[in-house]
């Protein structure tokens, strides 16, 4: 069972509980930087991100919000049908691996989930860019170029550990957490479905735009997969067959669908 049913809204979470979750080596990477070493300049660049993480807490430059839903959901196939009271209220679809490793299993997203009994999916969008673009113009007009970019991407690493905040707390860390548009469910179109189900434009201000990307840019959105053998995989090359079929299972023309697969 999961921790509750429904949504639960996590409103300015302290930045002090996230910022010792941040993975400083996709920082480094952000700046071209190879994380398997740590330089003089690696150094001097995580000095100077500690001392503006500081300055963003002390003036609330930046605000963290999260909205995290639990639902159940009977799977169908690769796809998952989600229930309330009444019945179906929406309907999650995911894409099989069509190669893998010798030996290994084809996997979906789809297969973490029981296909002969009822079973639950958690949904999660989180930010932490609230503020940041008026605090970055600030630093613009301050010919502060260098600043603005730090705390961009502060914002997007600090985003990141906030869902590793919500996968600890909410299930302990158990199972995956995974992201429409990402190599295990590459399809953006899926977003639409998270933002019927969890309203985050209303509960948190996460605004999804037409091409399906969220503003503030420094926001995530997925899922929370708990069973004990859930694992991260990427799907690789996707088949015209199988194609077809998930633009039937969606209801969507092929070619329109395509060009929302990563």
């Amino acid at each position: 069972m999961p921790p509750f049913l429904g949504l639960k809204i996590f409103s300015d979470i302290d930045l002090n509980s996230i910022i010792p979750l941040i993975d400083w080596k996709m920082y480094f990477c952000a700046w071209d930087l190879r994380p398997s070493q740590y330089t003089e300049v690696h150094k001097n660049l995580e000095n100077d991100s500690r001392a503006l993480l500081k300055e963003i807490v002390d003036k609330k430059m930046l605000r963290a919000a999260a909205v995290a839903g639990f639902f159940e959901v009977q799977r169908i196939g690769d796809s998952l049908s989600v229930l309330e009271k009444n019945g179906e209220i929406a309907k999650l679809h995911f894409l099989r691996q069509q190669v893998a490793a010798k030996g290994e299993p084809l996997l979906c997203m789809a297969d973490f989930f029981n296909p002969k009994e009822k079973d639950f999916i958690g949904l999660f969008a989180a930010t932490a860019g609230l503020g940041a673009n008026e605090a970055e113009r600030k630093f613009m007009e301050n010919n502060d170029d260098y600043s603005a970019i730090m705390l961009g991407l502060l914002a997007d690493r600090m985003a990141e550990a906030l869902t590793e905040k919500l996968h600890r707390e909410l299930l302990g860390g158990i199972g995956i957490r995974a992201a429409p548009g990402y190599p295990a469910s590459p399809d953006h179109t899926e977003k639409a479905v998270i933002w019927k189900l969890l309203e985050p434009e209303k509960n948190i201000g996460i605004k999804l735009t037409e091409n399906y990307a969220m503003n503030p840019v420094a926001s995530e959105c997925g899922y929370f997969a708990a069973h004990p053998k859930s694992r991260y995989f990427k799907l690789g090359k996707i088949g015209e067959d199988q194609l077809a079929d998930y633009a039937e299972r969606k209801g969507m023309d092929v070619n329109e669908l395509r060009r929302w697969i990563s």
